[in-house]
């Protein structure tokens, strides 16, 4: 140190004589992110109740609007299956109703004539590629008549004849897709119809009898198939 060096300050010495490094650039870059960061941090404590209570909020119509629209896609999914099965069924009602108007009119009702089970289902082996099941409800009032074999849509198709006083009802029955479907009705021409599945068959009852009878007879019908 030079004499006249002894009276100046020490930060004077300091600035003169020592050694200057530049900081690289990752520290600038790292001060000014944590600088950033504390800020937030600062904005955030003092917005802190208001925010929180807003973000409460938000999440919750997100996660009520999230299950909505999951459980929408789950009915989706489930219910057009269903009704695409319900309408390709009743399409063919008019079908249906004309084979039904057809055997009214011709001269014999039925193929084989017959209120014993264990003789109509054998007679249809060789005319359909199934076995319909059969029951007798007579003690219900619907009296087994027969059976016969009709032609739907160019495929063979199993029709049960019953009657309840002066009411035919022929119940047709034809292969299931695996598909349980509940009982639902329709009307087609002044006839009513029936119509329900239970996964191996689906049976479709037409007949000028009242909707409500013809219901009862394939809840019957159908209660009898279950405890089979």
């Amino acid at each position: 140190m030079k004499p006249d060096e002894e009276d100046e300050p020490l930060s004077t010495l300091i600035g003169r004589h020592a050694s200057r490094h530049r900081a690289p650039k990752s520290l600038h870059a790292s001060i000014r992110t944590q600088l950033s960061l504390q800020e937030l941090r600062e904005d955030a404590r003092r917005a802190g109740p208001a925010r929180s209570w807003l973000r409460r909020l938000l999440d919750a119509r997100w996660r009520t609007a999230g299950l909505g629209f999951a459980a929408g896609l789950l009915c989706a999914a489930l219910v057009l299956p269903l009704a695409r099965q319900a309408w390709q069924g009743w399409a063919e009602a008019p079908q249906l109703v004309a084979l039904h108007v057809r055997a009214l009119q011709a001269p014999q009702l039925v193929a084989v004539v017959s209120s014993d089970r264990h003789t109509v289902r054998p007679w249809f082996q060789g005319r359909i590629d199934y076995a319909p099941p059969v029951f007798d409800l007579a003690s219900d009032g619907f009296v087994l008549l027969g059976g016969r074999a009709d032609k739907l849509r160019g495929e063979a198709v199993a029709a049960l004849v019953y009657k309840r006083d002066l009411h035919v009802i022929d119940l047709y029955v034809q292969p299931g897709d695996g598909t349980l479907r509940a009982l639902s009705s329709a009307s087609e021409r002044g006839f009513n119809l029936v119509q329900w599945s239970d996964g191996a068959m689906r049976y479709t009852a037409v007949s000028d009898l009242e909707r409500r009878e013809l219901e009862y007879f394939a809840a019957l019908w159908r209660e009898r198939r279950q405890a089979q």
